[in-house]
Order: C-alpha cells, then structure tokens, then sequence
C-alpha cells in the first residue's frame, strides 16, 4: 500500500524560507506507532529534514532570532525539542523532557517561550515557562489549545469549554468568551484589536472584553491579521476573510489547517504550502516535494 503524507503546521515569512510539520505513514489510516513526524526547514526554496521520529510532534514555534521549538505529546516522552542552530545542513537539537504530554508552544523570544498539555505525574492541565535557561511549572488555566501574544505580559490562551484567558505577568485571568464550544485560534494584533475563532465562529475581543462577531459555515481552525484583513482558516472551507459580520470564501483551494503572517501570508493544507502579498495572488510548494526528499529514507515503524 503507498504511503501516506500531510504538511500540517508551518511557520516563517515566506514558503522559501520556513519551517513546518509533516507526516509520513503507512497509508492504512494515521496510527502513532505506525507513523513518522518531521521537522523540515525550507532553506532559499530548498527542503531540508532536520528531524523525525516515530511520535506525534503537535506544535511548531519560530523564535525572532531563529530558535527553532517543537513540542512533543506522543510516545513514551513528552517535552519540548529545542534547535538553536542556523545551518539546515547540520541540524542541533536538545530534547527538553517535560512531566506533560506537551500538545503545543508559543513564546515571545527565546526567553520566554510556554508548553502546555495534560500532565503525567497529575491529573491536571500544565503549562511550562522556558526562560532561556530553564522550564519551570506556571498555573495553567485549562485545556488549552492554542497560545498568541504580543510581551511576555500580554499573552492570551484559548482551549476546551470555550477558554479564554489573559496572562498580565504573572499570573492567568479567565474571562468571559460567551461559548462552550472548543477554541481553536487566538490572534493579538494589539490590547485593543484580538481575534478568535473556533467550532461556533469567529469572536473579537481586546483587553476589555469579548464579544461575537460571525458563525462560521463549518470548522475553523486559526485565525490571523494580515495587512488589513482578518482570515480565518476554514479547512473545508478553505481560507475565509472577515467582512463586517460574515465571512467571504477568499480562496476555496485551500483547506488552510495552518498560518503565519508575519511578512507574507503563509499558509500549510494537508496538500500544499502556500504564500501570498495580497491575499489574492498564491505560490504554492506541492506535497511531492516532501515526497521526494523522503522517498529514499526507511521508515522507523
């Protein structure tokens, strides 16, 4: 039976220049014993494997100087796999192990830098601060999915139950989101301009307060500020731009899981990466490029 293959998160200003996560497996249907996660950087448009291993790598972060951080919640170990070197050729890893299945992470630079997932020595939610030099336990304040900021003293968690929950420096603040469904995507563009998103829709908020802004036409997964406009990554229905209070199709071919806007709007589907400067106009990266540069190296399983 051929083998199976997704891109699933990407980061970095531009698909010749980025990060991203992919799967390989034995194409009867995604189990974790049976199937590879890679850590690959695109490199002035080529693809390099840095890392990858049976187990489910869940969260990829880029720091501003480089750091690469990769959280890991499968297998016999959860914690976080940190890279600080630049050369793709010679991939450096540290492997941090951590007492939680670490199902994502998110910081603001390298010293300040969050993990969170279901711990292993308690049942309990956790979270992780790495502060350049070590993890240290912090409060967590639910069953977070997915982390965004701006400083270390304006960063927001959304999650299960419809969480949201601001954190000043110290500590977290639960705040109203008016929904239970789950949260899936948390943008801050400023203390007066922030967006979420989830299985009921999209919601904008700022430090004040939250309130509802649209209803989705189905699952949306992340959401970002580019330029002007808010998109919405709608999976099935591809990528969404907010318009007042609906959401516009912007490009129905792309089943977007995955974005990043910090110079042009990169975006991962399953089958492709894709990056535009207006929203419009899209190159793409194909999948079989992955294949390719993995069609010659063993499975693990």
């Amino acid at each position: 039976m051929p083998l199976g293959y997704a891109f699933r998160k990407v980061r970095g200003p531009s698909i010749e220049d980025c990060h991203f996560l992919a799967d390989r497996w034995d194409g009867k249907g995604w189990v974790e014993d049976e199937a590879e996660s890679w850590v690959v950087q695109v490199s002035a448009g080529r693809m390099y494997a840095l890392k990858s291993q049976v187990g489910w790598l869940t969260g990829l972060w880029c720091s501003p100087s480089g750091g690469v951080y990769v959280s890991q919640g499968g297998g016999a170990r959860g914690g976080v796999h940190v890279s600080l070197g630049k050369d793709p050729t010679v991939p450096q890893w540290e492997f941090h192990p951590l007492p939680l299945l670490a199902m994502g992470v998110w910081g603001v630079d390298d010293h300040f830098v969050l993990t969170w997932g279901p711990r292993v020595d308690k049942r309990e939610d956790g979270m992780f601060r790495w502060d350049g030099t070590a993890w240290h336990p912090i409060p967590c304040p639910g069953e977070v999915i997915c982390v965004h900021g701006l400083s270390s003293t304006l960063v927001y968690a959304v999650g299960r139950k419809g969480l949201i929950a601001r954190w000043d420096g110290s500590q977290w603040h639960t705040v109203p989101s008016y929904t239970r469904a789950p949260l899936t995507g948390i943008h801050v563009a400023s203390q007066d301009e922030m967006y979420v998103c989830g299985g009921n829709g999209v919601m904008e908020g700022s430090i004040y307060g939250w309130s509802e802004v649209v209803e989705s036409p189905g699952m949306v997964v992340d959401v970002t500020k580019y330029h002007d406009d808010i998109l919405v990554a709608g999976e099935g229905s591809g990528l969404l731009r907010l318009k007042g209070n609906r959401l516009e199709h912007l490009e129905p071919s792309l089943p977007v899981t995955s974005m990043d806007s910090r110079e042009r709007l990169v975006v991962a589907t399953p089958e492709e990466l894709a990056d535009s400067l207006d929203g419009k106009v899209f190159r793409r990266k194909p999948l079989s490029e992955f294949v390719d540069l993995t069609r010659d190296i063993p499975t693990m399983w």
